[in-house]
């Protein structure tokens, strides 16, 4: 019986303590928490000297290498926001011939966020998609992008606010 007392005790004081996850705190560089959604400014992409259409947008302060970067273009369809995740392309209708194509692309690093657009078309004809576009940028720690299905905009805000007990969205310019 004795022996039952003190296996009962030690599973006991094993479980009362349970496991702590201290190390899923991600801080930057400096010891802040960084924000972990914020909206860019409008931005006009412009073509660079090969004729890519682009933008950077720096992160500051640095993000860690283990956390990932999502990005959605703002639309509005029938009077209503839309947050599309990138990447994503747009088919507009040309008649008899087959769709044009704009994709909307992005790749980052630790301290930015490249925004670029390839097309099956000259960029220059179609205004309305290369100026005056508005992107909500979400950095998530690794942690919590593992499991994460990223293609849906409201999963993604909700684990970001379950992670970090809220979610204040800042705009960048």
């Amino acid at each position: 019986m004795k022996k039952i007392f003190l296996l009962l005790s030690i599973v006991s004081v094993f479980g009362l303590t349970g496991c702590s996850n201290d190390d899923d705190v991600v801080v930057s560089g400096d010891g802040d928490t960084y924000p972990e959604v914020f909206d860019t400014a409008a931005i006009n992409f412009t073509p660079d000297e090969n004729g890519r259409y682009s933008a950077l947008v720096p992160l500051d302060p640095a993000i860690l290498s283990s956390d990932v970067v999502l990005v959605y273009r703002r639309v509005v369809d029938d009077g209503f926001t839309v947050w599309q995740p990138i990447p994503d392309t747009v088919y507009l209708p040309n008649g008899t011939e087959p769709d044009l194509e704009i994709d909307y692309k992005f790749n980052f690093t630790t301290t930015d966020v490249l925004l670029y657009m390839q097309s099956t078309f000259a960029l220059s004809t179609v205004p309305q998609y290369t100026n005056g576009q508005v992107f909500r940028i979400v950095l998530v720690p690794g942690y919590i992008a593992q499991n994460l299905d990223n293609t849906n905009y409201d999963t993604v805000i909700s684990a970001v606010k379950e992670a970090n007990g809220s979610v204040e969205i800042q705009t960048i310019k």
